[in-house]
């Protein structure tokens, strides 16, 4: 029922307040016969995100039926957490703040504002690590291995970046990063990993005609590479077999002089002697379940391309040394293979290996770290720490099972 003017005059004095002190309009509050408290959610921003909204960016949910959602801008992601409160709290839309100027002389009036629902939780944002893992798996469910084999991938679903998008936890910055580091490949509109022994070939031939060049690896022209190759491979794979295993090291106009068309500029590239050497290591330790470790530094060296030096450096998150077999060991041991949650991986971690020094841990942890958790932190607090022949070790916190 709305209220007079004198029933709000009651309730004023009795509050002990004068009307000269109060805005023209008094809005009286009622509750709606029918509160919709599930159509609207409430969520706290903080004031960045804030202003993103406010400058028209939008946030976009992710996740599939079953995930806990994330919340994401066109660079980060948010956590979606549901917070209880004790208040109510009451959502009024035509409720008006009172900030414009009023009239002086104008007359006191009483409107009414319903109340249209009363929430007692809200969501918060909490920023998080991107959910990737997923984009791995959709990726390996379509892997590229060369023009021959196409033709019985044609029911073998492939994915569009915006389709990658709406099934991957991360925002599209994120998302885009992540590709680059699974070295997929735009192939026909779709993006797409290259089988492991596909990308060995074409590796091969991108190395075998350097090596008939005689060309200096630190000055590989692309164009002519790309030219000559394209007709035993495609051009954009051959162009992501030096993007992956290269950089662009300079530029040469063709023109000749100090001008020229940076379009039709020569471009040069320079061979990584690391992830070269890491991805032969990967060739070697993957059909292998123990490889003797003498026997694989030797048997590595030798496949390198020559010139090219293999350091322990080099495999890092890839490979398992048991130094306390006889003889040793060494085993294919990939980080990208391992659990994305936390706990999961260091149980994988300790199961696989008792204890682990800083160094040897490091790589198979850094993917989770955040800017207040760095590895060690992480570890002190989700492992237990000892001193082996004056060495720091790590080990699980949890008790050894049998």
């Amino acid at each position: 029922m709305m209220r007079s003017l004198q029933e709000v005059d009651a309730v004023v004095e009795c509050a002990k307040l004068h009307t000269d002190d109060l805005c023209k309009e008094t809005q009286a509050i009622f509750f709606h016969s029918e509160l919709d408290n599930e159509s609207i959610k409430l969520m706290e921003l903080e004031p960045n995100l804030l202003e993103y909204l406010e400058e028209g960016n939008s946030l976009i949910i992710r996740g599939e039926m079953l995930d806990h959602a994330v919340v994401c801008t066109d660079s980060e992601t948010f956590e979606l957490k549901k917070a209880e409160t004790s208040n109510s709290l009451l959502l009024l839309p035509e409720l008006s703040l009172g900030y414009a100027e009023e009239d002086p002389s104008a007359e006191r009036t009483v409107s009414a504002k319903p109340v249209s629902a009363v929430l007692h939780h809200y969501f918060e944002l909490r920023p998080c690590k991107p959910r990737l893992r997923r984009l791995q798996t959709l990726l390996a469910e379509a892997p590229y291995r060369g023009k021959l084999y196409e033709s019985e991938s044609e029911d073998i679903r492939k994915l569009t970046f915006e389709e990658m998008l709406s099934s991957v936890q991360a925002s599209e910055k994120e998302t885009r990063a992540e590709l680059k580091v699974l070295q997929a490949c735009y192939i026909d509109g779709y993006y797409r990993t290259l089988d492991f022994d596909y990308m060995s070939s074409v590796l091969s031939k991108v190395l075998s005609f350097i090596e008939e060049n005689s060309w200096d690896c630190r000055r590989v022209p692309s164009r002519e590479t790309l030219d000559v190759l394209q007709e035993l491979e495609p051009r954009e794979v051959l162009q992501h077999c030096l993007d992956c295993f290269a950089e662009q090291s300079s530029s040469t106009p063709t023109g000749g002089g100090g001008g020229g068309d940076t379009e039709d500029a020569e471009i040069f590239y320079r061979l990584d002697e690391d992830k070269i050497c890491r991805f032969f290591a990967e060739e070697l330790l993957r059909p292998t379940r123990n490889f003797n470790f003498k026997e694989f530094l030797l048997t590595w060296q030798q496949a390198v391309p020559e010139g090219f030096s293999t350091s322990l450096d080099q495999i890092q998150g890839l490979a398992l040394i048991d130094r306390t077999s006889r003889p040793e060991v060494i085993k294919y041991f990939p980080a990208s293979e391992l659990p994305e949650d936390l706990s999961k991986r260091l149980a994988a971690l300790f199961k696989a290996k008792e204890k682990w020094t800083f160094e040897e841990i490091k790589p198979y942890i850094e993917s989770l770290v955040t800017e207040k958790m760095d590895a060690g932190a992480l570890l002190t607090k989700y492992a237990r720490s000892s001193y082996q022949q004056g060495v720091k070790v790590y080990n699980s916190k949890a008790p050894r099972t049998t």
